[in-house]
């Protein structure tokens, strides 16, 4: 965890471990595997004389490939400098007194909400359901009108809504905006996104920093009605969205396969190494449908902070300690997904630091058969059914 309350602070990282930041491994931001499109450095390079005026204001072209991609039109599209800017705009511009967030959840999400002057009411998520938020269970908490911010996938956990109970939800409660954010959607498989039949009451969330892997360049977008979007873009400052970015989104919004290929890669990866973390014994993972995962340390010994320091000053590795995640306790950190060369690298320091693991032992799976005899085959390395000898066996039987 750096000061912000962020991964993926390098030059800070760097100070503390006395490293190169580029000889840092970093878990602790949850970018893209797969790296950079390799569309994106030629494009720059195509326009780096783009620098000298100012980029277009209203950013017209991202905002028409945001629509098209979306399918919807472009009065309903906003564009930012990140995400981040347009939850804090958002947060301001609803006028609402109370926030209502599921814990744990983004850090940011109380910030923006406290910033705006709201009155935050926390819903704790439950442990014993991996941190799973079950929309319905909000209603009796929305007597009165309120902002609700809601990841899907949540971040830290990485656990999705129903999205069907969200709409309804929404529905239900037309006085109370939905913020709902779907920065990591992009790495889900069969995503039921809220941009598809969208409430009128449903703002969406939209980050093409993650999925792409340049949250150094700051891109965004979010998908809300009309209205919504004309009072965010009067609050929001002039050229916003820089000429590089621009051009780089209208590319990323098009690119549909690049976003398939990271898809499947994550997928594969997450599986790999949420197996690997479950052969420690001290080690609870959670299940998670994004690109990271959070995990829980359970002996006594040793805490997530402790843990962070460590894989930091030895071996150069980053992680997310989650000790400052409302809801959780430093007992939890979080972890990206990355590609399995260094996902085996973390496995290794893990082992070196936590010791013994154990191995998961997945039972067999035999056909059924009349007979309930066990047989010992002596041209086999275990036991037989009498039913199923191999030809010119002989087999002993035993009770």
């Amino acid at each position: 965890m750096t000061e912000s309350g962020h991964g993926g602070n390098l030059q800070q990282l760097a100070q503390e471990s006395d490293r190169d930041p580029g000889d840092i491994l970093d878990f602790s931001a949850n970018i893209n595997p797969l790296g950079l499109p390799d569309w994106l450095r030629p494009l720059i390079n195509r326009h780096i004389s783009d620098l000298v005026h100012y980029p277009d204001p209203k950013a017209t072209a991202l905002t028409n490939a945001a629509a098209q991609r979306y399918h919807t039109s472009p009065d309903e599209i906003l564009t930012g400098n990140g995400s981040e800017e347009l939850l804090y705009l958002l947060a301001q511009t609803t006028g609402a007194k109370r926030a209502l967030i599921p814990i744990p959840s983004y850090s940011d999400y109380p910030r923006a909400a406290h910033l705006a002057g709201m009155e935050i009411i926390e819903y704790p998520l439950p442990e014993a359901d991996g941190f799973k938020l079950d929309p319905t269970l909000l209603s009796p908490l929305l007597s009165s009108p309120a902002t609700v911010f809601i990841g899907h996938p949540n971040n830290p956990t990485g656990q999705l809504c129903h999205g069907n109970a969200l709409r309804s939800l929404a529905i239900a409660n037309p006085d109370s905006l939905f913020i709902v954010d779907e920065a990591f959607g992009d790495f889900v498989e069969d995503f039921d996104s809220l941009t598809v039949n969208r409430p009128a009451n449903v703002v969406v969330l939209l980050s093409l920093t993650k999925i792409f892997a340049i949250p150094g360049l700051r891109l965004g977008c979010a998908i809300a009605d009309a209205g919504i979007v004309q009072k965010v873009s009067d609050r929001q400052p002039l050229w916003s969205v820089n000429s590089l970015a621009q051009v780089v989104g209208v590319a990323a919004l098009q690119d549909r396969d690049f976003v398939a290929r990271s898809r499947t890669l994550v997928n594969q990866e997450r599986s790999w190494l949420t197996n690997e973390l479950k052969k420690f014994s001290g080690l609870v993972t959670y299940p998670g449908s994004a690109n990271f995962l959070l995990a829980r340390l359970t002996g006594a010994a040793l805490d997530a902070p402790t843990l962070t320091k460590r894989l930091l000053s030895e071996y150069g590795i980053a992680i997310r300690s989650c000790d400052n995640f409302k809801g959780l306790s430093p007992q939890y950190f979080r972890l990206a997904v990355r590609p399995r060369n260094e996902n085996e690298r973390l496995v290794a320091a893990l082992q070196a630091i936590m010791g013994v693991r154990h191995t998961v032992h997945r039972p067999r799976h035999t056909p059924a058969t009349r007979s309930t005899r066990k047989i010992t085959c002596c041209c086999a390395s275990g036991p037989a059914t009498k039913n199923a000898l191999p030809s010119g066996c002989h087999a002993s039987e035993r009770a």
